[in-house]
Order: C-alpha cells, then structure tokens, then sequence
C-alpha cells in the first residue's frame, strides 16, 4: 500500500497534563514504535502557543520530543504547517527537529492523489481583523521579538490567550457550525480555480468535515481535521494508497 501518511491539527495544547497532551503522547510513541516509517503532517496549532526556539516552551513539552525524534532517526518525514497560534518556528522546529516547515498553501503528491494543504486561516476572507492579525503574525517585527522577548513573557501571554480563545472560538463554532462548513466549501471552490487537485486537508475552523465534492466529471475530497478540543475522540486523518480514513485512538 505504501507509506501512512498522518494529519492532524489544532490540538491547542496548553500543557502535558492535559487529556489532549496525553493522547498525543500515546499516538506519538504507537507511531516511534512500528517498524515502517511514516510522513506525519501537523497543520497548526498543535499548541495554544510556541514561538521560536524558547527553553519554556521546550521544557514544557519535552515528552512530546522524544518520540518525534525516534522517528526521523528512523526516517519518517515529518512536516509543519505554522498556524496562528504555533509561529516562527524555523529555529526549533525546522532546525533542530528536522521539520520541513511550511507557512502558505503546498501541494504535493501523497498515495494516489495530489493534495492541497494549509492551516486553513484564510477559508474566512470576511475576517478582516483576522486577516490583519495574520499579516502582524508573519511580520519581521513580530519574528524579531518572537526570538529576542524572554520565553517566561511569552508563556504568560499564552495562558492569557488560551483562555479567550478556548471560550471564543467553541462559542462561534457552536453558534455557525453550517455557516463555517459552507465557508469551507466556498474555500475549496474558490482553490479549485487557482489550481486543480484531488483532496483538500484544512485546519483551524475547527468543524471536522469529510465529504465528496464534484467539479463536472471530477471528484474532490474535501477535508477539514476539526480540533482535539471538541472531540471526544482526537481526529487523526490517514492516507495510504488510494485509501483515506480516520485513525481510531
């Protein structure tokens, strides 16, 4: 069948304790221990925040490193997409890790099929503030103070954001569940145009979304990852071969 290929995204862990840091220290360590080696995607916000290469961050999710360590050492490619709250992430990530990084839109052929991916902050184009936010994120001045502004002072900036954003973002989501999936399908359309492929994997609306979509005779998969926070049951996307399906925990 070929190599697995895994997704996952906005996981927003906030610390190790969590069920969430749990669980992906479990689906971490199945995947170090197997004797194939994989590709394995994070597509942001895999963490309520990381910037840069700081020690707090490090040191706070230091388990989660030795089995990502485990499997490059064997081979598996590991690849990141940088969200909006995981940015900047070249110094450690890309090159201590070993990640090949990613902070725009790439496609690439994986199994039998050419995929689109991203993080997936720009399926809203109404989100103007949003779309400001994004351009300060990705700045030279946010990239400097991102290396140079003491880890401590960004892990207190983090635990003041998780704590709005958790409470905002569930309460949109409850409120414009259909309304983002449709935003998502408006996104795929509007992607289509630019460049033809056979499956979409986004993140950041957090609505999981699995469906066929059709353009004239061709079919397109249309896939949003959803996040750990809402999900009883962590969502991880598989691709081997022609077959695409949802990993059990």
């Amino acid at each position: 069948m070929g190599t697995r290929a895994y997704f996952v995204s906005d996981i927003h862990l906030e610390n190790m304790q969590e069920r969430n840091g749990q669980n992906l220290l479990r689906f971490l360590r199945y995947l170090a221990e197997q004797d194939e080696t994989c590709d394995l995607y994070f597509l942001g916000d895999i963490f309520d925040l990381w910037l840069s290469d700081h020690k707090v961050f490090i040191k706070k999710f230091e388990p989660l490193l030795e089995p990502l360590r485990r499997l490059k050492q064997k081979g598996s490619r590991l690849v990141y997409f940088e969200g909006n709250h995981d940015m900047h992430l070249q110094p450690f990530w890309g090159r201590v890790m070993g990640f090949e990084m990613h902070t725009e839109v790439f496609y690439e052929t994986i199994g039998s099929y050419r995929v689109r991916l991203e993080h997936g902050d720009l399926i809203n184009l109404e989100d103007k503030a949003y779309l400001r936010l994004k351009a300060f994120n990705q700045s030279w001045f946010l990239k400097m103070f991102a290396h140079y502004l003491p880890g401590p002072v960004w892990n207190w900036v983090g635990k003041k954001l998780s704590e709005n954003s958790r409470r905002r973002s569930r309460g949109y989501r409850v409120q414009n569940e259909e309304n983002i999936r449709n935003m998502i399908r408006n996104h795929l359309k509007r992607a289509y145009q630019e460049e033809s492929f056979d499956v979409m994997i986004t993140g950041h609306m957090h609505v999981q979304l699995d469906e066929v979509v059709r353009s004239g005779e061709k079919i397109i998969r249309n896939i949003n990852l959803g996040s750990w926070l809402e999900s009883g049951h962590p969502p991880i996307l598989c691709i081997e071969g022609s077959e695409i399906f949802w990993v059990t925990q």
